[in-house]
Formats: structure tokens, C-alpha cells, sequence
């Protein structure tokens, strides 16, 4: 009974760590004060902007603590993630302000 316990202790741990990647966490619908939108569903990524869409994708960045790498149409990126908020960044030491700012809607 107690290996059980400790089993899924484990597995709990392991669902935990493994769940909490930039990408998994940036999951969802954001929009900035301008009205863009990002959508971000696996590793595929939409942005629309004035009626327009574009579509690109998402990983994790393994070199930068909480930063998701991005390529929309060969431009690339990160998302930063906050933790009420994502932050559209060029370079991984950007310091994010507020135009960079997406909330999440539903």
C-alpha cells in the first residue's frame, strides 16, 4: 500500500511538472488594448488583427525560464508568461511594458 501511495505521489509530480510549460500555460484566447487577439490551442498559434488572421506556432523555449518561442510567417518571437497575463516580446531579456500586454478572454 504505502509503494501505491508513493506512486502517485509521483505521477502526481511528474502531471504537475510536466503541465506547466510556458506553452500549456499560455493556452487559450488573449487580447491586447488595441483588440488583438491571440489564440494559442497546442503548438499553433492564430493572431488577428483588424479582421485579419495569421497563423503560426508555439514551443516551449528550453533555454528561457517561462518563454515560448514563436513563427508567425518566418518572424519570430516569445510569449512570456505572467501570471494573469502573456506578454508578446522580440528578444528573450525584452522587459515587457503594457502595448505588449494580453489579457485573457473567453
Amino acid at each position: 500500500m504505502k509503494k501505491v501511495v508513493v506512486l502517485v505521489s509521483f505521477l502526481a509530480l511528474l502531471l504537475v511538472a510536466c503541465s506547466s510549460s510556458p506553452t500549456k500555460k499560455a493556452e487559450g484566447k488573449w487580447q491586447n488594448e488595441n483588440g488583438d487577439i491571440i489564440t494559442i490551442k497546442d503548438e499553433s498559434l492564430k493572431v488577428t488583427n483588424d479582421g485579419m488572421t495569421i497563423e503560426g506556432s508555439i514551443k516551449d523555449d528550453k533555454e528561457h525560464k517561462d518563454l515560448a518561442k514563436i513563427n508567425l510567417n518566418g518572424e519570430k518571437g516569445y510569449i512570456k508568461v505572467g501570471k494573469k497575463a502573456i506578454y508578446a516580446i522580440n528578444e528573450p531579456d525584452e522587459k515587457p511594458d503594457a502595448k505588449d500586454k494580453f489579457e485573457k478572454i473567453n
